[in-house]
């Protein structure tokens, strides 16, 4: 093998290479981006549509229908769902994972423009949304004022927002809760109808009188001048004195028939921070950038801006991603070192030589770095994941170099020079080594093509784990022979006696190998016994086993803590507000230990709240709090989640419906936002969905382990419906859309213009005066026109009835859906799922009614399939790796035995310490499949080769494993102790990769044992007719 070789003859020439890829290395730390999360592009496009003044069913009727029935016609769609509420429509199209989302997005760009001209006017532009994991906040502050509170709004665009949307990295910002300012023209329909006016013509008046328009140019003498026509309006004062037309022959003024107002928008969505009224003020980041220097650099600018706002103005930091991200990469970070520290102890307590430990010790690290290189090639950034490759691989990269360092000190024993020893050494491995590295990384292969978020988020960890492991072979097969040659000692007559430890150790390793070869020969003697005992605890290990929960992706603790209520159907947001302040209460009593706390309540005109993750409803409201780190507190946060909770529900009745939830808001949205347990009703009748609804919910209620249970169902809310009359209006030269317009533009307004003041610009608004409006006695006096100037009350051509509409309506599949949504409280998501089926077989459904499970329980079932058949492909993997290095198809099936007996010791460590299945647990199981083969391979091997030397096939089995038990022993505790400060990790983010490190543990810790006892005697099974 030539890599040994040049490496050996050119050491200036290697040391550079290596000393370059650890440079690259560093760089590439310094420069990548952090992030808690690799960036997840999720295959989901939301279209979000404002339809100001509009209510749920004409919003449903003339905005989510149209919309739907256009994207459904977009390619790769795999379900489409909406809801429809007051002013907005939210359809949410989700397409298959692989899926470009740029090209989908253009396509169902080009799919709305099909319709948008059957849209009503005054239909904003639909707007596209990407969903990915940038939209989480990366940072986000409660802005307060006394004196200038209601210019917040002014003072937050032009002094914060404006200076941060040029900072690089950030993405969008969003305010919520900023009062607006608004010209309001109040008009007396009386006074209006005396002087033959309509409320579309003084809106179409005052456009007309405040605008300015280009005239051209002309030339005078060898100048050119530029002619406009202005007649913007400078003062408030100025509406008042607009000129409006009128039949009467005389001029009409606008201060005769209205009351212009300089006031403020009436606002639907409040914020609150440290329990006063704020404005939440949140900032979002683009893709792909780094989420730490964006925060330090959105902190660096507020500070700067801070100096130049007024004294009142008070801002509170209540949300910052980059304190998660640092906790939780920092906590792995010594987590990676401590693994470090724990592998070099077992390198040298197995080598017991300096200089041996030392070369291991430098060739680890080049391993690492080498992982951060492609990184960085490879656009990832630092996160969890990315680190957690690291991690398993610390374990792992010594082993290839421990081998290769293994043969060329037993050549230097046989008097061989360090630099013969280090050529003949390593190249004598390199094919068993690359086997051995192959084996390990087939696992990873299947993983690059699961599917989902789970492949999303695992596809780093598999990719870098492998570059990882290849980068050790190389290491393995050039740095380690080049340091062999120059740091070993030639061993000789002459060389000094063994230090006392050396003695010391040497003798107990052979009292361990003399024991076991003992055990061994005992076993090998009594076959059946071992091999029925050892099948025996299988099967009841798989007993034990079918009793442990499953659940998803594991939700980590960052010390969030968050109620979401809902209070009945058409409370205002003012009323939502007040019973906000008294959950606050209730969050601030129980958690004294809080950090920061804030509350979004109500709806935004625009969706904005949806954009950053709250729901929007003037009768929802929305707290969340952050506690402080794990290690800084007695408790979780689902424990103070459920304090909250049971107060909430002793003291706070009003609230219709309210969940708490405890843990991460990263979690959440990891999950994209999916309840555990989700019963979905489908079907037509409303009516009936309801009543399903309901029935299925107090079921859910007697199930033990369940909580936060709540329903969609939407109540109604009071609302009055104008009926026209088809044949008088068509009499009068009217139709229905014509009269719906003059209705809207009398109670919501007609828009006119924009009025410009020290380069803002605010809405001027045309409507009636409030008390012109309050009843229904007022809506039947609006004063409808026709096309000939005639004017006459709504009355005469329509009758007003009292009804109750929906506040939202929810569709799925272009049909209507309720869905029964349930938390989980003390038992595994499996458990749940199984009761609620149980619970679905036995419920009696009505025809034309669909009644499906859902939820988490839904996403985990398919990531479960696909881990099963990646689990399978990556046994037929490693046996075709295995078959291949051995040319046989009996020596693979032989070590194969390993893999299911790992269970045992998997199963026993979930119940030891109480972890349930997961995903992870469950990738932990397939990356298993790599490692536990690789001592069976160096059994069956040196095995075999001393079979070839002539010895009998017991004596071959009993002598193979006394002279591998101490190489085996030493890669199984490198991986194990490597794995170690992760399985006992407790800070941060431990909770997802703590049970991967529990996982490999428990399963190599059996299969090692498995390896040095049941294989040998499976081995001698296969070949007892060579005995003799």
């Amino acid at each position: 093998m030539k890599l040994p070789h040049n490496s050996v003859k050119r050491p200036t020439t290697t040391l550079m290479v290596f000393i370059a890829v650890i440079l690259f290395g560093i760089v590439a730390i310094k420069m990548l981006p952090r992030d808690v999360l690799p960036e997840i592009e999720f295959p989901t496009l939301t279209v979000v549509t404002v339809y100001p003044g509009a209510s749920a069913e004409v919003v449903e009727d003339q905005v989510t229908r149209p919309l739907e029935t256009v994207l459904a016609a977009t390619e790769n769609l795999r379900s489409i769902q909406s809801v429809s509420k007051e002013n907005v429509s939210f359809i949410t199209m989700r397409f298959n994972w692989g899926v470009d989302v740029n090209e989908a997005s253009n396509s169902a760009r080009d799919n709305i423009e099909l319709v948008k001209r059957r849209l009503h006017r005054d239909v904003h532009q639909p707007v596209i949304l990407k969903v990915n994991s940038a939209m989480i906040p990366v940072i986000a502050y409660g802005i307060q004022a006394t004196d200038n509170y209601y210019n917040l709004y002014d003072i937050i665009e032009d002094e914060i927002a404006t200076p941060l949307r040029k900072v690089e990295g950030v993405g969008t910002v969003v305010t919520i809760g900023a009062p607006q300012r608004e010209i309001r023209v109040e008009v007396d329909p009386l006074k209006m109808e005396a002087y033959g006016l309509s409320v579309s013509q003084i809106a179409n008046t005052l456009k007309a009188e405040n605008l300015s328009i280009p005239g051209g140019n002309i030339k005078v003498g060898s100048r050119d001048f530029s002619i406009s026509v202005t007649g913007e309006i400078d003062r408030v004062d100025e509406i008042r004195d607009i000129v409006l037309p009128s039949i009467m022959g005389k001029p009409v003024r606008v201060r005769d028939v209205a009351i212009v107002t300089d006031d403020y928008k009436e606002n639907n969505a409040y914020a609150r921070t440290g329990e006063k009224r704020s404005v939440a003020f949140f900032v979002q980041k683009q893709s792909g950038t780094n989420t730490l220097e964006v925060a330090e650099a959105v902190r660096s600018e507020m500070e700067r801006v801070m100096e130049f706002l007024p004294e009142d103005v008070e801002i509170l930091e209540i949300v910052d991603s980059s304190d998660i991200v640092v906790r939780s990469i920092n906590n792995l970070s010594r987590t990676l070192w401590w693994a470090g520290f724990f592998v070099m102890l077992v390198v040298f307590m197995f080598l017991r030589e300096w200089r041996s430990s030392l070369i291991i010790m430098l060739t680890m690290p080049v391993s690492l770095i080498a992982a951060f290189v492609y990184m960085f090639l490879a656009g990832y950034s630092i996160n969890i994941f990315s680190l957690m490759s690291i991690v398993i691989a610390i374990g792992m990269v010594v082993d290839n170099a421990i081998v290769v360092l293994e043969n060329i000190t037993q050549h230097m024993e046989k008097g061989s020079k360090p630099k013969q020893a280090a050529v003949f050494g390593a190249s004598e491995m390199g094919m068993a080594i690359s086997a051995s590295t192959l084996t390990t990384i087939s696992v990873f292969l299947p993983l690059l093509f699961m599917g989902g978020i789970v492949g999303v988020l695992f596809k780093q960890l598999a990719v870098l784990t492998t570059i990882t492991l290849i980068a050790s072979l190389i290491t393995a097969l050039s740095i380690t022979p080049m340091l062999a040659s120059r740091l070993l000692k030639p061993m000789g007559r002459d060389s000094k006696p063994k230090g006392k430890f050396y003695q010391w150790s040497e003798s107990v390793f052979e009292s361990m190998e003399a024991f076991y070869k003992k055990t061994l020969g005992w076993a090998v003697y009594h076959k059946t016994f071992t091999i029925v005992t050892a099948l025996l605890i299988f099967v009841f290990t798989l007993f034990v086993g079918s009793r442990i929960g499953t659940d998803y992706i594991p939700e980590f603790d960052s010390g969030d803590v968050s109620v979401q209520f809902e209070m009945e159907i058409g409370t205002s947001a003012r009323e939502t507000e007040r019973i906000a302040r008294r959950i606050e209460r209730i969050m601030l009593e129980e958690i004294p230990e809080m950090q920061s706390q804030f509350t979004i309540v109500g709806q935004t005109d625009d969706g904005a709240l949806t954009t950053v993750g709250f729901q929007e409803g003037k009768n929802i409201g929305s707290l969340v709090l952050r506690m402080g780190r794990p290690d800084e507190r007695d408790r979780s946060a689902w424990e103070a989640a459920n304090a909250v909770r049971q107060r909430i529900e002793r003291e706070v009745p009003e609230v219709a419906t309210f969940t708490v939830h405890g843990g991460s808001l990263f979690s959440s949205a990891l999950l994209g936002n999916v309840k555990p347990i989700e019963v979905e009703i489908t079907g037509h009748n409303y009516d009936q969905l309801n009543e399903t609804a309901l029935r299925i919910e107090s079921e859910l209620r007697k199930i033990n382990g369940l909580t936060n249970i709540e329903n969609t169902i939407d109540p109604g809310k009071a609302e009055y419906e104008i009926r026209v009359d088809k044949d008088k209006a068509s009499e009068l030269g009217l139709n229905t859309a014509m009269i719906a317009m003059q209705v809207r533009q009398s109670i919501y307004g007609a828009e006119a213009g924009e009025f410009s003041e020290s380069g803002n610009e605010y809405d001027i608004v045309v409507r009636y005066a409030p008390e012109f409006r309050n009843s229904p006695q007022d809506l039947s006096n609006i004063m409808i026109s026709t096309l000939t100037g005639q004017k006459f009350p709504i009355r005469e051509i329509a009758t007003i009835e009292q009804v109750r509409g929906p506040l939202e309506i929810r569709r799925e599949e272009q049909q209507r859906i309720v869905k029964v949504t349930a938390d989980l409280d003390g038992i595994s998501l499996g458990e749940g799922a199984m009761k609620v089926q149980q619970m679905l077989e036995q419920f009696p459904h009505q025809p034309g009614i669909g009644v499906e499970l859902g939820g988490q329980i839904t996403d985990q079932g398919d990531s479960f399939a696909s881990l099963k058949l990646i689990f399978l492909a990556g046994i037929l993997l490693v046996y075709m790796v295995m078959a291949s290095q051995f040319e046989s198809l009996k020596d693979p099936f032989i070590i194969i035995f390993a893999i299911p007996f790992s269970i045992i010791g998997i199963v026993w460590a979930f119940v030891i310490t109480g972890l349930t299945l997961s995903v992870v647990t469950f990738i932990g199981a397939i990356m298993l499949l790599g490692i536990v083969v690789n001592n069976g391979i160096v059994l069956v091997d040196y095995t075999n080769l001393l079979r070839k030397r002539g010895y009998g096939l017991i004596e071959a089995v009993q002598e193979g494993g006394r002279s591998r038990l101490r190489p085996v022993l030493m890669t199984s505790f490198t991986t194990i102790l490597g794995m170690m400060p992760m399985a006992l990790s407790t800070g941060m983010g431990a909770e997802m990769w703590s049970p991967l490190g529990i996982t490999i543990i428990g399963g190599l810790l059996v299969s090692t044992v498995i390896t040095l006892v049941l294989i040998p005697v499976i081995y001698t099974v296969f070949n007892i007719r060579a005995i003799g």
